[in-house]
């Protein structure tokens, strides 16, 4: 075997699959390998390949004591329209009393104006003002008006890493949870082409 045709790391590789099969008398007549030097050495492109990502915590690091300190918010989507021609979903959810507020949308350009009603019906009931948005960095949020606004009335905003769910998991439980609960009271009724009735289903669920 010629050995040029094999880069360092290519080798270490070689020789550490022997060894494993010297080791554990996979394969008889094997030699003895005195390898400490190469073995000791790391294999970079391994190291790049295997690498995974450090678990998420199992609970929130962080609570708010007041209603409003802290709203999550997240847009999602179905894959069959409402009786009324929407698709889309916007979700607001308190951090401290974790209750959600629904609005369907037939755009997410719509996201925006159902903000503004959200935010003048929640800091009328409460009497205070919202102080932080959660979201993930999906396009809806980043338009001008969206963050001139935040700007202009001092609410902060947090958000969670690219393709992270983890990060924004207040919002996808819920999301989650909604659905599964909606489609269930559907089945339930043996309801003809459930998929429609989505929406009034949801809006139901959400007022018991």
């Amino acid at each position: 075997m010629e050995t040029s045709k094999f880069s360092t790391n290519e080798l270490a590789m070689l020789i550490q699959r022997l060894k494993l099969m010297e080791k554990q008398n996979l394969v008889g007549g094997l030699p003895k390998f005195r390898t400490k030097e190469v073995m000791s050495k790391v294999c970079e492109a391994c190291q790049l390949g295997k690498q995974t990502r450090h678990p998420f915590p199992v609970q929130t690091t962080h609570v708010s004591s007041k209603p409003l300190e802290m709203i999550h918010l997240d847009v999602w989507t179905t894959k069959t329209k409402s009786i009324g021609g929407c698709k889309y979903y916007v979700s607001f959810i308190d951090d401290h009393t974790r209750k959600v507020w629904v609005y369907f949308m037939k755009h997410k350009g719509e996201m925006f104006q159902h903000f503004l009603n959200f935010k003048a019906l929640v800091e009328k009931e409460k009497g205070v003002s919202i102080k932080c948005l959660r979201f993930d960095g999906g396009g809806e949020y980043c338009s001008n008006e969206f963050i001139e606004y935040l700007k202009e009335h001092g609410i902060q905003r947090k958000y969670s890493c690219n393709y992270s769910p983890q990060q924004n998991g207040v919002t996808k439980r819920k999301n989650r949870h909604i659905a599964k609960i909606t489609c269930a009271m559907l089945n339930e009724k043996n309801l003809p082409n459930y998929k429609t009735l989505f929406q009034p289903s949801c809006r139901g669920k959400l007022r018991l």
